[in-house]
């Protein structure tokens, strides 16, 4: 296994090997936004990790959310977190997640000048450490810079998705870290989205997962190559 150090270099390498009629070698990427904007991968020897990236692959996992849980939170916390919003942890996160999910995709989809290296950056300003809510009024006027009232109508205008596949992994890691500090637990700064992203890994599996069909569909139109053992 080679690590392609990004989408876009794993997508081009394989056109180039298919282009070349070089076999046998299957490419694996995340899927981002390409289900969303109706964008093929173009290539058979090409599958994404879905829902739109590796760790939203691993965070819908119960077993490695709840994993990261009880590493890093704390239950009476949790406990009431839960109590008083009224949905459980994973659910809220998501819904804090979607607002900058929000963003990224109305961003691409209505070609807006919204600079989506800054969004992730965006996260602990506006996301309230104490509280763990986002300021989503003062996001948005951010974001736009002035054009507030045309982002709101783009983000009006996305079709209603499957959460997980709207947020981006990166920030739901990071909007976790930030709950983790002091609403769901008490861990310390130097607690990072690495070792969240660390014990994640280490609980997830690919059994029952359409990524581990996807790869099993590849080698059986591909034999007698083989991905997994």
């Amino acid at each position: 296994m080679i690590d392609g150090e990004g989408k876009p270099n794993v997508v081009a390498a394989v056109q180039r090997l298919d282009d070349g009629d070089v076999g046998g070698v299957l490419g694996i990427v995340d899927e981002d936004y390409d289900c969303l904007m109706g964008k093929s991968l173009g290539s058979s020897n090409l599958v994404a990790v879905s829902p739109h990236d590796l760790e939203c692959f691993l965070l819908c996992q119960a077993p490695a959310f709840d994993r990261v849980l009880a590493e890093f939170g704390m239950q009476t916390k949790i406990a009431s977190f839960e109590a008083r919003e009224g949905i459980d942890v994973r659910t809220a996160l998501l819904r804090r997640a979607s607002h900058f999910g929000q963003l990224r995709w109305a961003a691409q989809a209505c070609d807006l000048n919204v600079c989506e290296k800054k969004i992730r950056n965006w996260i602990p300003r506006f996301l309230d450490y104490r509280t763990w809510q986002v300021d989503r009024q003062g996001l948005i006027r951010v974001a736009a810079a002035g054009l507030e009232k045309e982002l709101e109508r783009c983000i009006g205008r996305l079709p209603k998705v499957q959460p997980w596949r709207l947020v981006q992994g990166h920030d739901v890691l990071d909007i976790l870290r930030i709950g983790l500090r002091n609403v769901l637990g008490d861990v310390c700064p130097i607690v990072g989205v690495s070792d969240i992203a660390r014990v994640l890994r280490a609980a997830g599996r690919l059994e029952g997962t359409t990524l581990l069909e996807d790869i099993r569909r590849w080698e059986g139109a591909n034999r007698p190559y083989l991905v997994l053992q």
